[in-house]
């Protein structure tokens, strides 16, 4: 592998924009495309004005502290989701989403994905699928977005090995030359050859 595939590339973006995250329960990013063009990315986090749980240590939960279970943790909680901050974000910009792509670390929950129908998003992937106390609801949504005549894509991708450790490497090492690089004062007559080879085979 030279480089990673595009769903690759997105989904490294999106891991990426994670790590902003607030939330200390889950850490999830997302990157909104079009045409292979980045247009919004969002992670979830408090919403603007909000304390953020992360900034109390790294187990504060506030609806768990307030003891509020999984069926009532949206009434609690104080974080907006990535997916829909990505939104927020293109709409504060005025970027409009029609046909666009959303790559999540998450699979969007059943919220998010009526903001995505509504944002016009047209294909969804997700890394990790989404996993509530509810097994039977989570299903349920799950036939809704694999089934939903707007969307085109619903799908989980994968890293591969291959890209993940490209991205380690990259992350540890800098932007040096790999290459030596080229003398001027050393200049030789151009090998016409090598550049008519090159883009032969560039063409086959």
């Amino acid at each position: 592998m030279n480089r990673p595939s595009w769903h690759e590339y997105f989904m490294m973006l999106a891991k990426l924009v994670s790590v902003r995250s607030t939330c200390n329960s889950r850490k999830i990013g997302a990157v909104i495309v079009r045409n292979n063009r980045i247009l919004a990315t969002g992670y979830n986090g408090a919403v603007h004005g909000a304390p953020h749980c992360s900034d109390r240590g790294p187990d504060f939960c506030l609806r768990r502290s307030v003891g509020a279970h999984d069926a009532e943790k949206y009434n609690y909680c104080m974080s907006s989701h990535a997916e829909a901050n990505a939104i927020n974000q293109a709409a504060r910009f005025g970027i409009p989403l029609e046909n666009a792509t959303l790559y999540c670390t998450l699979e969007p929950c059943n919220w998010c994905f009526k903001q995505l129908i509504q944002a016009g998003i047209k294909e969804i992937y997700y890394e990790s699928p989404y996993d509530s106390k509810n097994a039977e609801f989570d299903s349920f949504w799950r036939q809704v977005m694999t089934t939903h005549k707007q969307i085109k894509t619903f799908k989980q991708i994968s890293i591969s090995e291959a890209a993940r450790e490209m991205i380690i490497q990259n992350l540890l090492g800098d932007s040096t030359r790999k290459l030596l690089a080229t003398n001027p004062s050393a200049r030789s007559k151009l090998k016409q050859d090598v550049l008519a080879t090159f883009f032969e085979e560039s063409q086959s």
